[in-house]
């Protein structure tokens, strides 16, 4: 099954959640730019975790229809990279991608909208139902930790 093709399952709820970031005009096209680049993803990773590109490349701009992976502990989030333009770019993760566990969380697209003010951010998953305000709380606090280190890259220009 192609990404997005996948049922919600009878023990699961569709998670949206979304997060606007506001920055200067100048700061957004900054960050706009980094997030649309392989190596943000591939060089700024923690350990253990870590992005890898079929293509093999690790820098560059991302590609429709390429194909990625994000893994490390408890996560195996493999991918497409589906529309990209000036103000928009998207995710699609394949049936079998997981945080934490295939039976607690299922990712099915990260999307990502620039405006003049800043950027919006919205992850939706295939969350178990009993996990589900556990799961917000984790988005929470991890998207806002993601927020707080787009704003570190206008530093470091």
């Amino acid at each position: 099954m192609g990404p997005l093709n996948f049922p919600l399952a009878k023990k699961m709820r569709l998670h949206e959640f979304t997060l606007n970031w506001f920055f200067s005009s100048n700061a957004t096209e900054h960050i706009w730019k980094k997030l649309q680049r392989r190596e943000t993803f591939t060089k700024g990773q923690i350990p253990p975790y870590q992005v890898e590109f079929e293509s093999g490349l690790d820098t560059g701009e991302f590609e429709p229809g390429e194909l990625n992976i994000h893994h490390g502990p408890g996560l195996s989030a493999h991918g497409m990279i589906g529309e990209v333009t000036d103000s928009y770019r998207d995710l699609k993760y394949s049936y079998g991608s997981y945080a934490i566990s295939f039976r607690l969380v299922r990712p099915v697209r990260l999307e990502f909208f620039r405006s003049d003010s800043g950027i919006k951010l919205k992850f939706t998953c295939h969350v178990h139902k009993w996990f589900y305000p556990f799961w917000h709380l984790m988005s929470e606090f991890f998207w806002r930790q993601f927020g707080w280190s787009l704003r570190i890259i206008t530093i470091f220009k």
